[in-house]
């Protein structure tokens, strides 16, 4: 995956920049045009177009969530509502920045939502010593650490995803490093 800085046009022709900053591109294969073909017609309600649209990015949307739940029910769950909601939202997206980023938003923002559930339960389930400690983190700093880990992608990108400032993202990715490592020396004693 290839990333690059460029301002995207609007459908009036005006170019502007996403939240105020350069939108970052990645080439996952298929060309805007065709993305931006897709988009109108899922817009004017092609499910099909949809369905299409989302094939690019539907395996990390799914890596994400195995990763969040370590349950493949609750994945295909967050995989399904992400989906869904990203669908019934498609009419606010306004070409500002990629499709990219906007999907992983709405990603990231049901993957929060799930996180903060699982967060305020007493019991939750725990697979192993490592799956504990990652529960101990907060739905931020878990999300962080999965989109950065997992994905690998750049603060840069984690931040315009999650809608927050580069440092906020480094200072919950750095927040997450170390406590897993204060996790892992105290199982350890």
């Amino acid at each position: 995956m290839s990333t690059g800085i460029k301002s995207l046009s609007e459908p009036s022709g005006e170019r502007k920049l996403c939240d105020r900053m350069a939108c970052l591109s990645f080439s996952d294969g298929a060309s805007s045009r065709d993305e931006s073909a897709l988009i109108r017609e899922a817009r004017s309600g092609s499910w099909e177009a949809f369905a299409e649209l989302t094939t690019y990015y539907d395996r990390a949307v799914l890596a994400l969530a195995l990763h969040l739940t370590d349950s493949e029910r609750e994945a295909r769950e967050l995989f399904r509502n992400a989906f869904v909601t990203a669908y019934r939202e498609l009419p606010s997206y306004r070409f500002q920045c990629t499709f990219y980023l906007w999907i992983y938003r709405i990603v990231a923002h049901t993957c929060m939502q799930f996180l903060e559930q699982r967060h305020c339960q007493t019991n939750p389930p725990q697979t192993t010593l490592f799956g504990a400690a990652l529960q101990q983190l907060s739905p931020r700093e878990r999300m962080v650490l999965e989109l950065k880990q997992y994905l690998g992608l750049k603060l840069e990108t984690i931040a315009s995803i999650l809608g927050v400032s580069q440092s906020a993202v480094r200072n919950s990715f750095v927040r997450a490093v170390l406590q897993l490592r204060l996790e892992r020396v105290n199982q350890g004693s």
